[in-house]
């Protein structure tokens, strides 16, 4: 693909960017904090918070990732990425590949666009329920935006 990479495809072969300090444990009604629930903090003044819960017990660990090197459109339409982020098992490395729950507010409405790396970095639309304002995804990589 020449010209602008971008475009249609995430470049695999780049270091993804860390952004530090926008990730928070979720703690219980006692202030214990979850291991399963996390917050992960906008950056950018587009994006906006997302909240995720793993259903399988485990050790994880998060990481909040910048959107500036994702796809910049689907189909001809400009994507707006709300949120991009990890979750690792924390002894591995590795991205996980379980089912979690991210709660977006107002995603309900929108045309919801996803990257990640079962997607070999080129965006898709989500075509799981939006039932109140959350997404049902696996892929421990995700990108999430909408059109």
């Amino acid at each position: 693909m020449q010209g602008n990479s971008r475009k249609g495809h995430k470049d695999q072969g780049n270091r993804k960017v860390v952004i530090q300090g926008k990730i928070e444990r979720k703690k219980d009604e006692r202030g214990k904090e979850h291991r399963r629930k996390f917050r992960v903090k906008a950056h950018r003044e587009h994006e906006v918070d997302f909240d995720i819960e793993i259903e399988e017990d485990g050790d994880y660990e998060f990481e909040k990732l910048s959107v500036d090197e994702l796809p910049t459109e689907i189909e001809g339409k400009p994507i707006t990425w709300l949120n991009n982020f990890g979750i690792k098992h924390r002894e591995s490395g590795n991205y996980i590949n379980k089912r979690y729950r991210v709660r977006i507010p107002g995603i309900g409405q929108k045309r919801v666009v996803i990257v990640d790396n079962n997607s070999h970095g080129v965006p898709y639309f989500y075509t799981g329920p939006t039932d109140n304002d959350e997404l049902i995804l696996s892929d421990g990589d995700p990108g999430v935006g909408h059109t």
